[in-house]
């Protein structure tokens, strides 16, 4: 197995111009690394948690287990209970428990994730930034996992389909800032994040010259012409869960994850966070 410490990863976004060269060439070049951090809260006792990290190349493989003496993720901890293997196509995950599921989130997605079941053998993880959670005891080991970004089709190569109403959503309208406040907090990085409240949209919101004078009536105006106008959330709740919406926000926040309207990109549009919170007097 190969171990390194080489310097951060930043592989620039490859575009294939011919769909035939795409096919061919689909496998993690050689040199491309793996990589794998996660942190250490007792190697310095006292002190602040150390942040790790080991990088991977194509054929190279990481098992993995909990240390008796910490409790923490150790790599090459016996008993195993896990290992990462880099293919020539894919990063591969196994899970050596007997009754421990493992949860892969998509770092970009929201709520996106897959599970690890316990005995399952080379699972592909299909995220390009990935939080895999591991529990153990009392505790939940995470680890942060960057493979090479996706190869792109080119424009002239990608198929054409009517536009859908969903993709017209307006960036630079009211009701486009309201969806994205809503999706905030499963964007920044935790799929269990609760929705925010009408207020708290309010709130977060009064930076932005447009919504100075907004309140809960105007928020809930923005939040029921996206479900009755913009999006079909009561159509496709009724594949999902059996036609029940828990609420208009949690529905809202569900389907533009899960089919990519509001993206990590969008969160520029909302005003600085640390500016919208309230300051200590």
């Amino acid at each position: 197995m190969l171990i390194g410490t080489g310097s951060a990863l930043k592989p620039p976004q490859v575009v294939e111009e011919d769909r035939k060269t795409l096919f061919m060439h689909t496998k993690i070049e050689a040199d491309v690394e793996v990589i794998v951090t996660w942190r250490n809260k007792t190697r310095h006792p006292g002190g602040p948690s150390a942040k790790e990290r080991i990088n991977l190349k194509v054929g190279d493989r990481l098992d993995f287990g909990i240390s008796s003496y910490t409790g923490e993720f150790q790599p090459g901890a016996t008993p195993s209970i896990g290992a990462f293997e880099v293919s020539d196509h894919h990063l591969l995950f196994s899970n050596f428990t007997t009754s421990t599921t493992f949860v892969i989130e998509n770092l970009e997605g929201g709520t996106e994730l897959v599970k690890a079941r316990p005995r399952q053998l080379g699972m592909v993880i299909p995220f390009e930034m990935s939080r895999v959670l591991i529990p153990s005891g009392a505790s939940i080991s995470e680890l942060t996992v960057f493979t090479p970004p996706p190869r792109l089709l080119g424009p002239d190569e990608a198929a054409t389909v009517a536009e859908s109403a969903m993709s017209r959503l307006d960036p630079a309208s009211k009701y486009f800032a309201v969806l994205v406040a809503l999706c905030e907090p499963r964007l920044r990085g935790s799929s269990m994040a609760a929705v925010p409240s009408v207020q708290e949209v309010v709130e977060r919101l009064k930076g932005i010259k447009q919504f100075r004078g907004a309140n809960r009536s105007s928020i809930n105006y923005h939040i029921d012409y996206l479900t009755d106008q913009k999006l079909p959330v009561s159509q496709w709740a009724k594949y999902v869960d059996e036609g029940r919406m828990h609420s208009k926000r949690e529905a809202l926040v569900a389907f533009s994850l899960r089919f990519d309207l509001v993206r990590e990109e969008h969160l520029g549009l909302l005003p600085d966070l640390k500016r919208s919170r309230p300051q200590p007097s």
